[in-house]
């Protein structure tokens, strides 16, 4: 986890652990819109909001 400007982000790997989905269908999510979730382009990384992510697995029932 990363914290960035006081707000935690976490990596895709972290992401798809939480919500128990492999890494690429979050990354599917991301570029088809399936699931409201929006990355934040760090370098060559993509990092999630971890508030969006736990509203995420709210939804899913996680």
């Amino acid at each position: 986890m990363f914290q960035i400007e006081g707000k935690n982000y976490m990596t895709i790997k972290e992401v798809a652990r939480r919500l128990g989905v492999h890494p690429g269908t979050v990354r599917n999510w991301r570029s088809d819109g399936v699931e409201p979730i929006e990355g934040v382009k760090l370098g060559a990384s993509v990092l999630y909001r971890q508030e969006d992510v736990e509203e995420l697995a709210k939804g899913r029932g996680k």
